[in-house]
């Protein structure tokens, strides 16, 4: 049963990135393909292209595709998600796909892609998305 939540949260990835390709990025080490949904405070261009600062990007979460299943990786600084610093799995009960969300809080004062790339990295050495601590099954 896994596997085919696995197969649908992948299957949801994919349509992402295949409707807007030029919106993947690719992790700088591991080539892991992930879909930004706000800037990094480390994208100059990025940021002159939307008009914002570094310091407005105290938030940046990505939609993550690896390994056959995907899940959205969201970031944020202290103060703008609760607790200290620290990474976390949380359960999103989706009927469909039974996602479990990955949360990094940073203490920074906005969000990089080196930081969120780092975070990915981290996640992975701790097993995702395969270890048992982020396999969410109901009941």
């Amino acid at each position: 049963m896994a596997d085919r939540f696995r197969d649908k949260r992948w299957r949801n990835f994919r349509r992402r990135a295949d409707y807007a390709p030029q919106n993947v990025y690719r992790h700088r080490t591991h080539g892991w393909e992930y879909i930004p949904v706000h800037p990094f405070g480390d994208e100059p261009e990025v940021l002159a292209r939307l008009g914002l600062r570094p310091e407005d990007c105290r938030t940046a979460d990505a939609w993550w595709g690896i390994d056959g299943d995907a899940t959205l990786l969201e970031s944020g600084v202290v103060g703008t998600l609760p607790g200290p610093a620290r990474l976390f799995a949380k359960p999103m009960p989706h009927a469909d796909e039974r996602w479990v969300y990955l949360v990094a809080v940073f203490d920074a004062p906005f969000v990089t892609r080196v930081e969120f790339e780092a975070v990915m990295v981290r996640f992975v050495e701790a097993g995702f998305p395969d270890a048992t601590q982020f396999d969410w099954r109901v009941g």
